[in-house]
């Protein structure tokens, strides 16, 4: 490639109140010019259009609208003056309660048809909470103070926690704790809207014996929405969990670590930066109630609180793209499985015998957007045969329980022919491609093109997704 390339990227994010796309540019450069293998790095980014934060529509509680989407995309391309065709590379990333309803998959994969050739990502709760906390700031703060930031992301629908020490996310959690779980009339300040983990929380009080009074509504939102930041209290303080707590906590991987400071981030952030609106109902839901109630806790009073850089705007801003060569004397290709696009790479967790196991992992792309993923094998401590010959196995009883074909195993090191053979002999029927040399990071998604005629190379378009700051 040339020296120094320019593409425009795209990032369209669907969240579960608000929807909002993002122009940059984004300059790469092969930072290996001469080599057989190039290495491309993002140089520079710049953001050229910031478009305006809709509202996710709706065509019921269960459906988006996938006409009124492509709509607000149309219009925001016509204020921006670009085209479709004029976009390189972007991502849509749907988060939150919208990424749970019937038809997201189906709406995001057109608009994605629609709007360019895109990564789509339906953010499981654990990439929902990598994104916030790159998209905030947070992460290149703990990095540049060598400190643990925890990253406290709440939207809508769920507040999404992650943990970055020194630039590396080490833990993730996500709470069905949201400004959007209450929906309230402005003129009359009476429910319109009570979601399911709302429910439980009002149902767990009035049964121990909490009473509503009639036309005091306020007292028992409040109320509620205080039981809840104390369910995020316990999880980010590591102290056990109580019975209700269980009716709201999706996920918890953090770590017991001591964190040095905390960074809000989401659509009630602003009001937790911004205190003193006493106008509650201003977007007809109880975000700035749930700020206050957040102000008022112990997460506020124990730890330093860091101003992000972006606080609803913690989005993606698109996808960046690099290419390498991955060599053929290293790799195993099925025939006729190539060209394969945007396959999320899916890495292991360790299970309680110190195996890996991919299939937890896995259910996070399930749903119809993805044809097939990438499996993940990192760096393992040494790479004899046995140890190949046990992850081979490992992998043969998982794969067939995993979605999608061919399966595609991208490893950490140079061992992807000896476990892509190992595999074809073990699993005959199952198409396998088996690739190695590719960096990858949490989050990313890659194109697999045809091998190169005449060369023992398949060319792998990386891409990975690009933030602000």
């Amino acid at each position: 490639m040339a020296k120094e390339m320019t593409l425009v990227s795209v990032g369209i994010d669907v969240g579960t109140t608000t929807t909002q796309l993002v122009i940059s540019k984004l300059t790469l450069v092969n930072v290996m010019p001469g080599s057989q293998v190039p290495k491309v790095e993002i140089s520079h980014k710049s953001i050229t259009y910031m478009g305006d934060v809709h509202f996710t529509p709706f065509e019921d509680r269960q459906h988006v609208d996938g006409l009124a989407l492509r709509d607000i995309v149309a219009k925001e391309y016509e204020k921006a003056g670009v085209k479709p065709e004029q976009i390189d590379t972007g991502a849509i990333i749907i988060t939150g309660e919208t990424a749970k309803k019937e038809n997201a998959s189906e709406i995001i994969h057109s608009l994605a048809d629609y709007a360019g050739d895109f990564v789509v990502a339906t953010a499981g709760p654990d990439l929902e909470s990598v994104i916030a906390g790159k998209g905030s700031g947070a992460e290149a703060l703990s990095k540049r103070l060598h400190a643990c930031i925890a990253n406290i992301d709440i939207g809508g629908g769920t507040t999404n926690i992650a943990y970055f020490d020194r630039g590396k996310c080490i833990g993730t959690a996500c709470i069905n704790v949201g400004g959007r779980l209450f929906e309230v009339d402005p003129m009359t300040h009476r429910l319109t809207y009570i979601s399911s983990p709302a429910q439980k929380v009002m149902d767990h009080y009035y049964a121990n014996s909490y009473q509503a009074q009639s036309g005091d509504e306020l007292s028992m939102i409040q109320t509620c929405l205080r039981s809840m930041v104390e369910c995020v209290e316990r999880v980010i303080l590591h102290e056990p969990l109580l019975d209700q707590d269980r009716l709201l906590v999706m996920t918890n991987l953090l770590p017991d670590v001591k964190i040095d400071g905390v960074v809000f981030s989401g659509g009630v952030a602003k009001y937790i930066y911004l205190p003193g609106i006493k106008e509650w109902w201003i977007h007809e839901d109880v975000g700035p109630l749930l700020a206050k109630a957040f102000m008022e806790s112990r997460i506020h009073s124990s730890f330093a609180i860091h101003e992000g850089s972006e606080t609803i705007h913690a989005t993606v801003l698109g996808a960046g793209a690099h290419t390498v060569n991955v060599s053929g004397s290293t790799i195993t290709v099925s025939k006729h499985t190539l060209p394969l696009r945007n396959l999320p790479a899916v890495y292991p967790e360790s299970t309680a015998r110190g195996m890996l196991s991919w299939l937890k992992s896995a259910e996070n792309y399930t749903d119809s957007l993805y044809h097939t993923m990438a499996l993940i094998v990192p760096r393992l401590p040494n790479t004899d045969f046995l140890t190949i010959l046990s992850l081979a196995e490992t992998l043969s009883r998982e794969l067939p329980l995993i979605m999608g074909e061919p399966k595609v195993i991208v490893a950490q090191q140079d061992i992807a022919k000896v476990l892509g053979q190992t595999l074809q002999r073990l699993l005959p029927l199952i198409p396998i491609v088996c690739l190695d040399g590719i960096e990858l990071a949490f989050g990313d998604f890659l194109d697999i093109a045809k091998p190169l005629p005449d060369q023992d190379a398949v060319p792998v378009i990386v891409k990975t997704l690009v933030f602000a700051r």
